[in-house]
């Protein structure tokens, strides 16, 4: 019996210990961003950079976000500069409990339903590749690690 006790005791504690690691602190947390400092992180000529807008009730949006994540932390150390905007209606904390699950590293910032008139957004997922300040491409919908891999590669290029 005692054995069974110690067994069990040794599966509940693995048990609480994953679920205890799996609650770490979140490495980004989602803030919010006002008009100016969104446009001021765009206009960065310095910047190779791609925006990508989201929501959490968005399931391609859920979907792309591990393939961003992935080439985020692929090539930052390259140049690559990744930010998400969050249109949540309901404000920051609605995509927060996404990117936990995910583990997504790159910033993500909320600017609510605004986004949708400032960036003409009539669906998404929608990323914007900015380099040198400007807009080079809108890439609409969910699109596959391989494809966006090689537009990464183009910007830093």
């Amino acid at each position: 019996m005692l054995k069974i006790c110690l067994f069990f005791n040794a599966i509940l504690g693995v048990c609480c210990f994953s679920i205890v690691a799996s609650g770490a602190e979140p490495a980004v947390t989602v803030k919010p961003i006002t008009e100016a400092a969104l446009d001021e992180l765009l206009k960065n000529k310095d910047h190779r950079l791609i925006v990508s807008f989201m929501a959490a009730w968005c399931g391609p949006c859920i979907d792309e976000l591990p393939a961003l994540n992935n080439l985020y932390r692929k090539y930052k150390a390259q140049g690559l500069n990744l930010v998400g905007i969050s249109i949540d209606l309901e404000g920051p904390e609605a995509m927060q409990p996404v990117l936990n699950h995910l583990k997504i590293e790159f910033p993500v910032y909320w600017y609510g339903d605004k986004a949708i008139q400032k960036f003409k957004l009539t669906a998404i997922p929608l990323l914007l590749v900015i380099k040198q300040g400007k807009i080079v491409e809108r890439l609409h919908g969910r699109r596959p690690e391989k494809f966006l891999d090689k537009k990464v590669q183009e910007i830093l290029n």
